[in-house]
């Protein structure tokens, strides 16, 4: 039988015979086995890796983790982490002793900090194309390793140092393996799920185990009580247990108050009362989702409302897997909006799952109608937002205003959104959609390094540790940048700054790196010849009534001054 070109008429009806399944009727070539992961692999090079070192690290994350990772260099010590050289325990420390090998292989720079989540990011493409292939085949596990590797919030994860994109790895990696063990009978693949969901554990905590648990316990329950059983595997829960309890038992030992402040303070507080720790509406993470998504959202209703396909099984856990993580978070008080990530993975498959379906017979006609409506959402989105940009409301005007530093990549990005869906439509071939996805994942790059500009301490953390001198200290009033810790390898000695230092605070006896007031301050600008203050710009006439010194502005980044101070 002839065999349709891939690509073509997918908005064509083409009947097919009966006895004829849909996920047989467009087979992949041998050639296929290679060349869809080398197509992988070169868009996750383009995507995550080309330009990794050009933006500065930003402030607060990439700022904190890359400081933590400098400091474990320093103190030689790789069981407990530090930030501003106190102990820092807010979460476990797999990022970090990543972020640290590779700041000893490559050196203390930006695209080595960023190196492990754009390694994960990678693996998680390829993550996505085997569970593609297990369940459905060759070309729908490229389609979604393709979605997933173009969605734009997936493409800014992967280029930014976070613990997210190594969590989401992790995570997706050990509910992968335990569903393809519970619902393929692959029973040898359980150790190696929980050994994923223990790596998982490092990375940011116990929330790993509760997702993992709801996920695999409602599918198990849709299979049955055999597969309830399934889930109960002694030998499996020792290997997690043996991966993950050696750093908790040696933290706990030499600090005791850890449990309590890990467990209770850092996830159960955050998580049901938010306070001080991001709290949102609860449905913060819905327009987050769509957010991250782009430019597949307008797809979504279409590839969630199919119906009558063989799958059903496969789809339906899929579903619940990216269900329960938007369900999960979103019933959490405290919310920022990388926790999501992890749903990406589900919906990317099923996106792609639905799209390689319309290269064959059945589903381009079953598919096409639903399809083509949602092109033209999208089309009618696409234009409205450029109307919008060209023709601004006034309530949009002042946004619009903050974000003219993104130009040009914002204008081309809101074009290139308009003009895929009909492009798609006009040439009949769904690569077009591929291709406008991987022009929009470019562009990201070039915007994230102007909002860089706007957020990356880099140019002060250079001209400090140029102008450092020995017996010097650096003092935060009221302010604090890990990132300007980083690039001039100072820490700093913070005046009543209450963040996350807090609870190492405590545990660090007779520090003068914390100044609990002003007088604490002026006890130890006594104390030194040179000193160098970071403060906001209108806390400047403050200083220098309180301090008798000559003052000189060293370097500026928006309303923040890096000052040189000498005793009068």
């Amino acid at each position: 039988m002839v065999q349709p070109e891939p690509g073509k008429n997918f908005l064509i009806h083409n009947p097919m015979s009966a006895s004829q399944s849909p996920e047989t009727s467009v087979r992949p070539s041998p050639a296929a086995r290679w060349l869809y992961p080398a197509l992988l692999t070169s868009a996750g090079l383009l995507l995550f890796f080309w330009r990794l070192g050009e933006p500065g690290l930003m402030d607060p994350d990439e700022g904190r983790y890359a400081e933590i990772a400098r400091e474990m260099l320093l103190l030689r010590d790789w069981l407990i982490p530090h930030l501003n050289l106190a102990p820092y325990l807010e979460k476990p420390p797999l990022v970090y002793w990543l972020t640290t090998l590779s700041f000893a292989a490559f050196g203390q720079s930006e695209w080595p900090a960023r190196l492990p989540s754009a390694l994960a990011a990678l693996a998680g493409v390829y993550l996505a194309y085997w569970l593609g292939r297990v369940l459905w085949g060759e070309r729908q596990g490229f389609w979604g390793g393709m979605v997933l590797a173009t969605c734009g919030g997936y493409v800014v994860l992967a280029r930014i140092l976070t613990l997210d994109m190594v969590f989401s790895l992790f995570l997706n990696l050990g509910l992968a393996l335990g569903y393809v063990a519970l619902s393929r009978e692959r029973p040898r693949l359980w150790p190696w799920a929980y050994l994923a969901l223990a790596l998982a554990v490092l990375v940011k905590g116990p929330a790993a185990l509760v997702l993992a648990g709801l996920i695999w316990g409602l599918a198990a329950l849709r299979r049955g009580r055999q597969a309830c059983w399934a889930l109960i595997r002694p030998t499996s829960w020792l290997l997690l247990a043996a991966v993950v309890l050696p750093w908790f038992v040696a933290a706990a030992w030499r600090y005791p108050n850890f449990p309590r402040y890990f467990l209770w303070e850092h996830h159960v507080q955050r998580y049901v009362s938010g306070a001080h720790f991001h709290a949102e509406p609860w449905w913060y993470f819905g327009p987050v989702l769509l957010a991250l998504l782009l430019p597949w959202t307008a797809l979504m209703p279409w590839v969630l409302g199919r119906r009558g396909a063989p799958d059903r099984d496969d789809r339906i856990f899929l579903m619940l897997w990216a269900g329960v993580v938007l369900a999960f978070f979103s019933l959490s008080r405290g919310k920022l909006a990388p926790y999501i990530l992890p749903a990406l993975m589900p919906l990317a498959l099923l996106t792609g799952k639905a799209l390689a379906g319309l290269q064959s017979r059945s589903d381009s006609r079953r598919g096409a109608p639903g399809f083509r409506i949602s092109l033209f959402v999208w089309a009618l989105a696409g234009w409205t937002l450029v109307a919008f940009y060209v023709w601004p409301p006034g309530a949009l005007r002042p946004l619009l205003a903050r974000a003219e530093f993104l130009q040009p990549m914002l204008s081309l990005s809101l074009l290139v959104i308009a003009l895929l869906p009909a492009a798609a439509m006009v040439g009949r071939r769904l690569e077009v959609l591929l291709v406008g996805a991987l022009v929009l994942g470019a562009l990201l790059p070039l915007g994230m390094e102007r909002l860089a500009g706007q957020r990356s301490p880099r140019e002060l953390g250079l001209a400090l540790k140029a102008a450092w001198r020995p017996g010097a200290a650096l003092v935060g009033a009221y302010l604090y940048s890990q990132g300007l810790s980083f690039y001039s390898g100072q820490a700093f000695h913070l005046l009543e700054f209450r963040t996350e230092l807090n609870f190492g605070d405590s545990l660090v006896k007779e520090s003068s790196r914390f100044l609990k007031n002003p007088q604490d301050l002026e006890a130890f600008a006594a104390s030194r010849d040179l000193l160098f203050f970071y403060v906001k710009k209108q806390d400047l006439p403050w200083l220098k009534k309180s301090l008798s010194r000559d003052y000189e502005i060293l370097a500026r980044h928006q309303d923040c001054l890096l000052l040189i101070s000498h005793r009068k």
